[in-house]
């Protein structure tokens, strides 16, 4: 009896985009520009290579991360995200809720780094919480922020042309980005942990323009396809995984809508860092007027992005943080 075997279909794999048009301003861009508008409507995601991140950067972030990780719990707690008025410092384990559940993972979230004197807490903006006796871990993290903040402008130009827009069009309302950064720690799941725990994070939509994850060698991240199936994103080396989020779904009216995804109970210890490059603070997000006609009204109203991100983080921490 003959055996029929099931070809992959293109829904079945993330696509990986050489961006090194994009880095170097080369003459091809609308080519890199079309793989990326086939991968935000296909996937929503889609790794990058050439991107000019140094591998020996990454080399040194991760074991910054881990050996920050490895530190007692009472070390943890000192920067503890209850202690800051602009959302930023560690949650423990089990902490956050997503998706009805608990999620099992620790982490720490950073924002643009300001004195005291330059806060603004009704911006979001203030100091970041560091552990003490942990510089190389401040300092790898500093770096990596200004990489990301570079290659999140060169991801937000090829977005821009995979949209028929300017290369530049976005860049203005991401010129003083209201960026986070968040390192992620996936312990092996203990089962007599008590609390309703369900994923390593539960699924969820990425709430703002997109996100560039790095990662160490260990998967767990899945996505919905567009058949309601659950895909692995495996690791591939020399590549960042890139995602769109719910703010460029608005910005085109639903021509890119942001993808569902999660990060299952790892078998071990998995470490990540998702940067989200955002908009600036006073954006007003509204549909661009290109994706709208009588035939597809505008299905969103305009938003301010920073009144819609403290909302965003209220629910988000409420779990955690006492207000």
């Amino acid at each position: 009896m003959a055996i029929t075997i099931k070809k992959k279909s293109n829904l079945d794999e993330i696509p990986i985009i050489d961006i090194e048009p994009l880095i170097d301003n080369a003459n091809i861009l609308k080519q890199t520009g079309k793989k990326i508008r086939d991968a935000c409507k296909n996937f929503g995601f889609f790794y990058i290579k050439n991107h000019n991140i140094p591998k020996s950067h990454i080399d040194t972030l991760i074991p910054a991360i881990q050996n920050f990780f490895n530190l007692p719990l009472e070390d943890k707690i000192k920067i503890h995200i209850n202690n800051s008025k602009i959302f930023r410092g560690y949650t423990p384990l089990g902490e956050e809720f997503t998706d009805n559940s608990y999620d099992w993972h620790e982490c720490v979230d950073f924002g643009l780094e300001t004195k005291k004197n330059d806060s603004n807490y009704r911006k979001l903006l203030g100091p970041n919480q560091w552990p003490q006796g942990q510089d190389n871990f401040r300092k790898v993290l500093e770096m990596h922020w200004d990489l990301m903040i570079k290659l999140g402008k060169k991801i937000t130009q090829g977005l821009a042309i995979s949209l028929d827009l300017s290369k530049d069009y976005f860049l203005p309302f991401m010129d003083k980005s209201h960026s986070y950064m968040r390192v992620s720690h996936y312990p092996p799941y203990n089962n007599s942990y008590k609390k309703n725990i369900g994923e390593g994070i539960g699924s969820h939509i990425d709430y703002g323009f997109l996100t560039i994850l790095t990662q160490d060698t260990i998967g767990g991240l899945q996505i919905k396809n567009q058949n309601d199936e659950w895909l692995n994103a495996p690791i591939i080396p020399g590549t960042l995984l890139i995602n769109i989020g719910h703010m460029i779904q608005r910005w085109s009216n639903n021509y890119y809508k942001a993808t569902v995804h999660r990060v299952i109970l790892p078998k071990n210890n998995r470490y990540s860092i998702p940067f989200f490059f955002e908009p600036n603070f006073d954006t007003v997000v509204s549909p661009l007027e290109k994706f709208c006609d009588k035939d597809n009204r505008p299905h969103y109203k305009p938003l301010h992005f920073g009144d819609y991100l403290i909302d965003t983080f209220k629910n988000s921490y409420s779990s955690i943080i006492d207000y």
